[in-house]
């Protein structure tokens, strides 16, 4: 498999995704959503040298589907990886900086409910 199929299939799982979230079956939308960002994580890995600009728009769509997974380790990860490794373009640095931020700001909700439930 190649680029192309591997982001198609992504889009389709991402559309699934969608569909489950509407239907109001979060669980389910997750698990898609992660296979989702899987499958565009494995598409990141063969956009072709010189693609700078696919590079960019996978890469930030692969962050965006682990975040939407719920999987907040492995879309910091991933953010961090392209961040520091390869030059990406600057619309994709700054996608993935302010992905960051939403992660970050989603964790921290998350750990404030937490201790509000806990009585902390």
């Amino acid at each position: 498999m190649g680029w192309d199929d591997d982001h198609t299939r992504s889009e389709r799982l991402a559309a699934e995704a969608e569909l489950a979230t509407r239907a109001g079956d979060r669980p389910r939308a997750e698990e898609l959503y992660g296979k989702a960002a899987e499958t565009e994580a494995r598409a990141l890995e063969q956009v072709p040298s010189g693609k700078q600009r696919t590079l960019g728009i996978t890469a930030v769509s692969a962050v965006a589907l682990w975040y939407k997974s719920r999987d907040f380790t492995g879309a910091e990860r991933l953010a961090y990886q392209y961040l520091g490794g390869l030059q990406l373009p600057s619309f994709a640095q700054l996608q993935l900086r302010e992905l960051l931020n939403v992660i970050w700001t989603t964790q921290s909700a998350r750990v404030d409910d937490r201790s509000d439930h806990d009585g902390g």
